[in-house]
């Protein structure tokens, strides 16, 4: 299958950590791309190790990457690399251990590859997602706590979405690491009203589908991969029956 793929991108995204890790410690430049969004030296550098290693070994997959100048030419390609060096660059400049280094493949518009690797706490977690994904398993205890990982922003300035039943959040400044930690089971949702670029979400999406979860926008549609506009419209990860009881709760107070 995916194999040799997952092998060239978990050693490109430890090279890619190595190399973000000493530039954190002996110090860098950064500045605002936008007139708002951070970017960093380690950013840029991370993005060429990966470009070159995995373009590299497959140079007839597509790119699309956070910090790689788009281009049309990815959206005939049948396999594109979606790509983002530092997901939580503002974590990773303020020195806390929730950013990643993510790396999905995509395949026909689905992920089939993820690889969200957390350089600050050595944490790699890797999948090769089947097409069709596993059946999911329903929990139909509507009574437990649950735990939904949160942006650290949304967390601090009281902007996550009303959840049902007995929800805790917390704060997790990448949304891949957040996806990661969802699929390991160290999590149970991961939500967000705000709107994401695919390359934020491409590996941690095919992570959670590799372990059976629902993955949406936050509206419960399908997130189709490789698009014109690689934008997100908001995210929803869960176990199915927690998932279908987060959207149900969230048609009822949009009414």
């Amino acid at each position: 299958m995916l194999e040799r793929e997952l092998e060239v991108a978990t050693e490109a995204a430890r090279k890619a950590g190595r190399e973000v890790a000493k530039m954190r410690e002996e110090g860098l430049r950064y500045g605002r791309k936008g007139g708002y969004e951070l970017v960093s030296e380690a950013d840029i550098h991370a993005s060429e190790i990966l470009h070159e290693a995995l373009t590299g070994a497959f140079p007839d997959a597509g790119w699309l990457g956070e910090e790689h100048r788009d281009t049309a030419e990815r959206l005939d390609r049948e396999r594109v690399w979606v790509v983002d060096p530092i997901d939580g660059t503002r974590e990773y400049l303020q020195g806390l251990p929730e950013y990643a280094i993510s790396v999905g493949l995509v395949v026909k518009g689905r992920p089939a590859l993820g690889v969200v690797y957390n350089p600050a706490t050595d944490e790699m977690h890797t999948a090769i997602c089947p097409d069709p994904p596993p059946e999911a398993t329903i929990n139909g205890d509507r009574t437990r706590e649950y735990l939904a990982l949160v942006g650290r922003g949304e967390d601090m300035l009281g902007e996550v979405p009303p959840l049902p039943g007995n929800a805790h959040t917390r704060g997790v400044g990448s949304v891949a690491y957040r996806l990661a930690l969802v699929a390991a089971g160290k999590g149970d949702v991961v939500v967000t009203w705000y709107a994401r670029q695919e390359w934020d979400v491409a590996a941690g999406a095919a992570l959670c589908l590799a372990k059976g979860l629902a993955v949406t926008d936050v509206l419960g549609g399908p997130i189709p991969f490789n698009q014109p506009s690689p934008v997100v419209r908001g995210l929803l990860v869960a176990e199915a029956g927690l998932h279908g009881r987060i959207q149900e709760y969230f048609r009822q107070i949009a009414k």
